[in-house]
């Protein structure tokens, strides 16, 4: 086992925390699949032998031409209120992910300062769908009652059929189920080269975005980390059972014996029998088990390896019109109050019909996930309130109002 130098009892509590937490199963799925089906290990080393071209080809690190935005469907799968988490936990876990692909967290400071000059911008952000696979309006969240109380990694809250809900079209969306997985089972991930009908993210519904999720991953990088492997990312340690001869397939990240635990003070150096001297190994690389709040960035070459991924067998993505829209026809503004006009210029108007004589608080987001705009009404005198997103970007918009009981989300397009 790894030989951390840290203090004996945090290391005896590391140890017990893991064994009762389940981080990540994406290496176990995998090897389930293959065993299922040996032609998926043919698959899964082509994407490998791509990945390892990409490397050589770019010594340095990639640059890519343009910041691709990958379209989201989140299939919230849910037998009980709980379970059906919110949309302001869908809308921070989107945002999380475009802080931490493209280098933007808040705690990227705290990067140790020998990995820093190694830490990447992964010019990748995300946002949710803006039309379903036919073309229509969506929100990019698809919500499905059921009758099944926990899922697995039978890949069972893939289909319709059994309880959960199929995917979407994968060479234009990235699927994100969220679920109950029972106990410990945080989240799993399906690796480039499988089967396209259970291609993507399951996610923990305890464990998504940060208001409401469970400590200490309640910060979003769950996610984080099973994307990193949806782009064929490995875990950092190589999952040799501690060998010191597995591999991420990643040159600048160090040879480690097994997964970290916990949260360490900042600046720690974590040593074992694969890495013995400072810096030690990479504990807070986003594809190690750290707790979220020690999870901070992606190297160079793991940005390389997701890229070679973008560039190969989920280039489509890149070309996906999954969050373009052509039309505001299907768009509808009634119930509780309406919007208008649509499309705007960027001045909203927002009609309640009556005045508001109680507290209500009103929130913009972006199909990031982003909150451009936050209003607080003590008292609105008038029906109607303007707002102005004329120093936004154009596109689709989000506007959230809630007071203390009951909460309603419409959308405008911004021209």
């Amino acid at each position: 086992m790894k030989k951390l130098l840290l203090p004996t009892l945090l290391l005896a509590f590391g140890t017990t925390y893991a064994q009762q937490i389940q981080r990540c199963s994406s290496f176990e799925y995998m090897q389930d699949q293959i065993a299922a089906d040996p032609t998926v290990q043919g698959k899964i080393d082509a994407v490998n032998a791509d990945c390892d071209a990409y490397q050589l080809a770019y010594p340095n690190g990639y640059t890519s031409r343009a910041v691709v935005t990958i379209p989201v469907v989140v299939h919230v799968i849910y037998q009980n209120a709980t379970e059906n988490i919110s949309d302001t936990r869908i809308f921070e876990q989107i945002q999380v992910l475009n802080e931490d692909f493209r280098k933007l967290n808040a705690d990227v400071g705290n990067i140790n300062s020998a990995w820093d000059p190694i830490a990447a911008d992964c010019e990748i952000q995300f946002c949710l769908a803006a039309r379903d696979p036919n073309g229509n309006w969506t929100n990019g969240i698809n919500r499905v009652s059921t009758t099944v109380s926990t899922f697995s990694t039978n890949n069972n809250v893939k289909y319709t059929s059994s309880g959960g809900a199929n995917a979407w079209d994968r060479s234009k969306y990235l699927n994100l189920w969220v679920c109950d997985l029972g106990s410990s089972l945080l989240g799993y991930a399906q690796f480039p080269g499988q089967a396209a009908a259970t291609d993507g993210v399951v996610l923990h519904y305890r464990y998504t975005g940060k208001t409401g999720a469970i400590a200490p991953y309640n910060k979003g990088r769950t996610a984080v980390h099973e994307i990193g492997h949806w782009l064929a990312l490995y875990h950092i340690w190589g999952d040799d059972g501690s060998a010191c001869t597995g591999s991420d397939f990643c040159s600048d990240t160090p040879n480690q014996a097994d997964e970290n635990y916990t949260c360490p003070a900042i600046g720690t150096v974590v040593t074992d029998a694969c890495t013995t001297t400072s810096p030690g190994v990479m504990w807070t690389n986003y594809m190690d088990y750290s707790d979220d709040a020690c999870m901070l960035f992606f190297t160079a070459n793991q940005k390389t390896r997701m890229w070679a991924v973008l560039n190969g067998s989920r280039s489509s993505l890149q070309t996906s019109n999954g969050c373009i829209l052509n039309s505001v026809d299907e768009l509808s503004l009634s119930h509780a109050f309406s919007l208008y006009p649509s499309p705007t210029n960027g001045l909203v108007t927002l009609d309640f019909g009556f005045a508001l004589p109680s507290d209500y608080d009103i929130a913009v987001y972006n199909t990031l996930g982003e909150k451009v705009r936050e209003i607080h009404i003590d008292m609105l005198n008038e029906q109607t309130l303007m707002l102005d997103l004329r120093d936004q970007a154009a596109g689709l918009y989000f506007i959230e109002v809630r007071n203390k009981t009951e909460k309603i989300t419409r959308k405008i397009l911004v021209e």
